[in-house]
């Protein structure tokens, strides 16, 4: 039987409706309850932690399964196996962003251009230390636990934290000079407990669910075909979720390939296709996908 700990605040609607489409529901006496249980058998109970708290906690074995960020994971450092990556932020289907800003009318536009000794205000500390080291500037993290734009510019000159739209920093007189990383949610699990072939079973089982209800509604599967001479040009604007299907039975000399995308990234994907040799191009619907399916 698995443990299972989603996210609690920010990304916690989210997770559950995610749960919901993939038929794993999750019950509990309200939403402010820490505990609740799911409709399927292998699991034996859900808790709700902090998206922070959850790497480590899955790392020491108090939880075999956890959904949180990627942010999270590289924060701690936690050493877990990723089940699962799903690219959506809170509120749309694109990954959130770990940025630094700075005060709209600051002069920097990257952190080159930034005083050794800066002051720089973030929930992340491990990541802006090595971010600032592998930049070659010398900066003070102040930690913050929320509220970072505030720190500024009475604790902090400059602040580095997650952004979806970017809102909440124009409303704060705030720019974004420079993108660090995008993040999105991870099914993470224990290595013991993914090591384990009937847990990995189960926690496989789980994954496959949740990848096929977040791929379905918003995302569209594309059938490619192109001449094998072609192949390397239609394999570049191809997907980033992309497999090699087989060849025509037809045409021995044509190669099908399928990738999955939002559908709202179609139009533009199919005109980059055809202009790079592509025969034709095919959109439908998606089911659930397999896990294992060779990328291009």
């Amino acid at each position: 039987m698995l443990s299972l700990v989603l996210p609690k605040g920010s990304l916690e609607r989210r997770a559950l409706q995610l749960f919901a489409a993939a038929g794993l529901p999750i019950r509990r006496p309200s939403e402010r309850s820490y505990r609740g249980v799911i409709d399927y058998t292998g699991v034996a109970h859900v808790a709700f932690y902090k998206p922070r708290e959850i790497p480590l906690a899955v790392e020491s074995g108090t939880f075999d399964l956890g959904l949180t960020g990627a942010d999270w994971v590289e924060e701690t450092g936690a050493k877990v196996e990723v089940a699962e990556s799903f690219d959506y932020s809170r509120n749309t289907e694109q990954p959130w962003r770990l940025v630094l800003a700075a005060p709209a009318d600051h002069p920097a536009t990257s952190v080159s251009d930034l005083h050794d000794g800066v002051r720089v205000a973030t929930e992340y500390p491990n990541i802006g230390r090595r971010f600032f080291q592998a930049a070659g500037r010398r900066a003070e993290v102040v930690v913050s636990y929320g509220a970072t734009e505030a720190k500024i510019p009475e604790l902090a000159d400059v602040m580095m934290d997650v952004v979806e739209t970017g809102h909440s920093l124009r409303q704060n007189n705030l720019r974004i000079i420079e993108t660090i990383r995008t993040c999105g949610a991870q099914l993470i699990a224990n290595p013991a407990a993914y090591a384990e072939k009937g847990k990995r079973g189960m926690i496989q089982n789980i994954a496959l669910l949740l990848r096929g209800a977040w791929v379905g509604p918003s995302h569209v599967l594309l059938t490619v075909r192109t001449q094998a001479e072609r192949l390397p040009q239609v394999v570049t604007a191809m997907p980033g979720r992309s497999w090699r299907a087989g060849s025509d039975l037809a045409d021995e000399n044509l190669v099908v390939l399928q990738g999955v995308l939002l559908r709202g990234d179609v139009p533009e994907t199919i005109d980059v296709l055809l202009s790079a040799g592509a025969v034709d191009v095919t959109e439908s619907g998606i089911g659930l996908l397999a896990s294992n399916v060779s990328r291009c």
